[in-house]
């Protein structure tokens, strides 16, 4: 009978990880480089997936341990972010003000879009964004995963070469014993 994985063990593990990377501010820049922190984070969790199993993953291990690790990043994200929000806000238009300071031009109309991403973000919004994000990054995820499998799988092991049958040992040919 095969042992069946614990696939969410190590999703959520690195998923969360993966998600806070994505949603501290500097940080989530990772996510520019093909998504490396869902990327990464799935290849680990099949790796630790891999630590459990009692033989070689299969690429479809690797596929849904990848999404939902995904997923647990999209939450984990999204959670992040809603405090940041009204920070991320106030940077950004303080680094347009510094630019106006030096001599540059804000396009009309780009007040009324920082007061409203100043207010509070609808639940609407937020489940809209959250369900985006879950699709991109479980999509992520299991192409991560499928190339964790590839990187953690066990080679198998060559079969034994054949030993040479055990030469029994010489015998004393039967006969008369000296006791003499």
């Amino acid at each position: 009978m095969q042992q069946k994985l614990d696939y969410f063990r190590p999703a959520l593990t690195v998923g969360a990880i993966a998600g806070v990377l994505s949603g501290l501010p500097i940080l989530s820049a990772g996510n520019c480089l093909c998504c490396l922190w869902i990327v990464g984070g799935a290849i680990i969790a099949v790796r630790l997936l891999a630590a459990q199993a009692p033989g070689p993953l299969a690429s479809s291990d690797g596929a849904v341990v990848g999404a939902l690790t995904g997923i647990a990043a999209a939450v984990a994200d999204a959670l992040i972010s809603i405090p940041l929000r009204s920070f991320n806000m106030d940077l950004a238009r303080r680094i347009l003000d510094k630019a106006v300071e030096m001599g540059g031009e804000l396009p009309a109309g780009l007040d009324e879009v920082f007061n409203a991403g100043a207010g509070a973000l609808s639940p609407g919004w937020f489940l809209l964004s959250l369900f985006i994000s879950a699709a991109v990054f479980a999509l992520a995820g299991a192409l991560g995963g499928v190339i964790g499998v590839s990187l953690a799988a066990r080679k198998p092991v060559p079969p034994a070469a054949p030993q040479p049958p055990a030469v029994p040992p010489p015998t004393t040919p039967p006969g008369p014993t000296d006791a003499a």
